[in-house]
Order: structure tokens, then sequence, then C-alpha cells
């Protein structure tokens, strides 16, 4: 998993990144930080568009959510749906503008 190094009062210090996606082996690692929601979904081309497929837990972190996908190989577009209101992962440079007028975020899997 992709890691920052944190220099902290002369200390460095490991921190896992806690937003946006990684790919972890064969998992991918979708993660979004949402403090003041009450459901955080995942729709994307993995699941047909379908966000009641993919729920978010919420992380020890408490202001987190994050799921974890086994994906194949391949180019897949995404979005959080964070208490009804579809939104494109601000951590994840990569976007698209869609049919709607708004963006996905576009995820390559090796």
């Amino acid at each position: 998993m992709e890691s920052l190094t944190v220099a902290k009062k002369g200390k460095k210090k490991e921190a896992a990144k806690v937003c946006g996606v990684k790919q972890a082996g064969s998992v991918v690692v979708f993660s979004v930080r949402c403090p003041d929601a009450c459901v955080v979904q995942l729709a994307g081309d993995f699941n047909s568009w379908q966000p009641e497929q993919t729920q978010m837990k919420r992380t020890d972190k408490k202001d987190c959510w994050e799921t974890r996908l086994s994906l194949r190989p391949g180019r897949y577009c995404y979005r959080f749906v964070v208490d009804g209101k579809w939104q494109h992962d601000h951590c994840n440079r990569n976007t698209e503008l869609n049919p709607y007028g708004e963006f996905n975020s576009v995820l390559l899997v090796n």
C-alpha cells in the first residue's frame, strides 16, 4: 500500500494515505474522507453503476470510509455516492467528463 513520509518535530513518521484509490496486490482499496456522512457507496463500471451494490464502511478514523474490491486488470470509471449525492474522487487527478456534465474518476488496474 502507498504511504507518505511526514516530518513532525524533526522526526519522520509513516502515515498511511487516507483517501483516494490504491492498488494493494490483487485488491483495490477505495477510501474517501466524509466526516459528516451517514451512508457512503461506490459506483462504477465494475458494479454497473449501482451504488447500493458496494457499500463503504467507516474506518477506525471516524471521518474516513473504505471498501476493498478485487478487480481484473483494466480501466475503470467510478464515483462515490455520499448520502445520495454523486461525486468524483477528489484525491484522484485522473478524471473524465461524463454524459451528465460531471466528472468520473478513472482508475487503471495492473
